[in-house]
């Protein structure tokens, strides 16, 4: 009997693996999503908006 040839289904499942997380990377981490992180921004976040 012929041992089946798993090296094709376990390319298969990373390479889905793959494109799943870089899917979820793009959608959770990407730079349009980051928040400004400059002194205005900081001290408007910390100190509320109308501290001047």
């Amino acid at each position: 009997m012929k041992r089946p040839i798993l090296w094709k289904d376990i390319v298969a499942v990373l390479t889905i693996k793959v494109v799943l997380l870089t899917c979820l990377y793009v959608a959770f981490f990407s730079p349009s999503h980051r928040t400004v992180a400059d002194t205005a921004a900081v001290s408007d976040r910390l100190l509320g908006t109308d501290h001047r």
